[in-house]
């Protein structure tokens, strides 16, 4: 082969290879894009979500307050104890996942399968506390 022909096949070659690299920044770039807006409104509607706790925790604390004559140093004296069940005042709560005995075979049940993982008895429904994770 001349080298004219040569490199006409290595420019076609390099060509070939920018437009596969251009259209996989493009569509990298458009999942980036996809990806953002989803989130952004996860973001949102977890938003919503605060907003209408907070109005609802403190629409509860007046009633308990103006109804029960509950001070905000006993709420505040209560939201540390919760605080501190894991031994830490971070103003994080303890998670505690509940994991109830398999009453089969008394091994811990893992997840909420509707059978025991180890020797396969059904899973009897278990009255979780109300605030458990």
């Amino acid at each position: 082969m001349e080298p004219k022909e040569t490199q006409i096949i290595e420019d076609l070659f390099f060509a070939s290879a920018i437009h596969t690299l251009a259209r996989r920044t493009s569509d990298a770039g458009e999942n980036a894009a996809r990806t953002s807006a989803d989130v952004r409104r996860q973001s949102e509607l977890l938003q919503c979500d605060v907003e209408k706790l907070f109005m609802l925790t403190e629409a509860l604390w007046t009633i308990l307050k103006e109804k029960h004559g509950y001070t905000d140093e006993e709420l505040m004296g209560r939201v540390n104890e919760i605080d501190l069940r894991d031994g830490k005042l971070d103003g994080k709560v303890a998670t505690e996942k509940v994991q109830p005995d398999c009453t089969h075979c008394g091994r811990k049940i893992i997840g909420k399968r509707p059978v025991c993982l180890y020797c396969g008895a059904e899973v009897a429904p278990v009255d979780l506390p109300p605030f458990s994770r």
